[in-house]
């Protein structure tokens, strides 16, 4: 049986309009974001840009990639006046992001529907309204690339200018927790059923994974 954690850490400031950012909250946020964009363009290591970013903000779990376990932590920070666009960051370790790729190469599966399916060339954070609301989590395939790559760690980013509400970005973050708590509840089930099989395969003689 294999066990996840979905940590729901947000760091944000206490608004959401410019106007209510002080500049010590601004200027961190705007450090934050940049740290996030070097990681995206590979110019900092997604450790080191984590443990950086982690002394920004004192909920971020400590030693979250040597804790081991499937993890992920989901980073939404709002515009500033320095960076004028939201943020969007997802960190994973290794067994997660393997977890996400399991469930989202399952075509009948919810995850598959929900990053393999979906566009990740947009930097549109959801579509719909507050009574039809969906969160576009398709940005999430950058992660399931890093596991088919065989990367140590995961991390994946998407920014927008779009005018969103703090509100609405609460209901993304909601979305992004939702569907990574999906994916490891569906990975789970997908493991369970090829050892279920491995092990009636080997009663007939054989031994097989597969579905």
């Amino acid at each position: 049986m294999a066990f996840f954690t979905v940590y729901t850490v947000i760091i944000n400031a206490n608004g959401v309009m410019e106007t209510q950012l002080d500049s010590d909250s601004s200027s961190r946020i705007d450090t934050i974001k940049n740290t996030m964009m070097e990681i995206s363009n590979g110019d900092t290591s997604v450790v080191n840009g984590y443990d950086y970013i982690s002394n920004f903000d004192s909920q971020t779990p400590k030693d979250f990639f040597k804790s081991g376990g499937s993890k992920f932590d989901i980073f939404i920070e709002p515009p500033t006046e320095k960076t004028d666009w939201w943020s969007v960051s997802v960190f994973g370790t290794r067994n997660a992001i393997d977890m996400l790729y399991i469930a989202s190469h399952k075509y009948d599966s919810r995850t598959y529907t929900s990053v393999t399916d979906s566009s990740n060339h947009t930097d549109r954070m959801f579509y719909g309204d507050e009574d039809n609301f969906t969160t576009e989590t398709g940005f999430l395939i950058q992660l399931v690339n890093q596991s088919r790559s065989n990367s140590r760690n995961g991390f994946a980013h998407k920014i927008t200018k779009m005018p969103h509400s703090q509100e609405m970005m609460d209901k993304v973050y909601v979305g992004i927790a939702n569907t990574l708590d999906i994916a490891m509840y569906e990975a789970t089930q997908i493991l369970n059923s090829r050892i279920i099989n491995g092990v009636f395969s080997i009663s007939k003689g054989g031994f097989s994974l597969d579905d």
